[in-house]
């Protein structure tokens, strides 16, 4: 066997070896999830102002004065409280799969967009150590902030297509 053979292999087990540990690690997460129960994923959300996150959102022009942004969604903090509801909105998503298969599809899309807002967030924090945060903090905030409610809007789609128990709660809740 020449070298390309061997490394072609090596390659090949590797991608194998990740495909199937992904695979196994969001089927335990879709486990765990099923298994919390209802009202404790609902429990995990942490309370937002769902007016001015549904402002920011709605903003598109940017009409809204840039230093007003911060105070809207708490700051940091509050961006902190969209990161870690992102996780259970994807939970929530993933809890309704045993009725509704098409879910997966939904969670993969949250989970992705879970990965923007990190990354938003993540240029914030790396901001704050140079100083220019309050610069910077709007526009990020802002791509954060919209994301955030497509995610919520996208996971009532769910629940209202797959005529799914927990609407209304789930509606009083986000």
């Amino acid at each position: 066997m020449d070298g390309r053979s061997e490394l072609f292999i090596v390659v090949m087990a590797v991608f194998v070896a990740l495909l199937f540990s992904t695979t196994g690690y969001y089927l335990w997460r879709a486990r765990k999830a099923s298994t919390g129960g209802w009202e404790c994923l609902i429990g995990r959300l942490r309370p937002v102002d769902r007016d001015n996150i549904a402002a920011i959102a709605s903003d598109h022009d940017f009409s809204i004065d840039p230093t007003r942004i911060s105070a809207m969604i708490g700051g940091m903090e509050g961006l902190g409280t969209l990161e870690s509801n992102c996780v259970v909105l994807i939970d929530l998503a993933c809890y309704v799969q045993r009725w509704y298969p098409e879910a997966l599809a939904v969670a993969e899309e949250l989970r992705l967009n879970a990965r923007e807002i990190q990354w938003h967030v993540g240029r914030l924090k790396a901001t704050a150590s140079d100083q220019s945060l309050q610069a910077n903090f709007p526009d990020y905030a802002h791509g954060a902030v919209s994301i955030y409610f497509a995610m919520t809007r996208m996971l009532l789609k769910l629940y209202e297509r797959g005529n799914l128990p927990g609407l209304v709660d789930l509606q009083q809740a986000i």
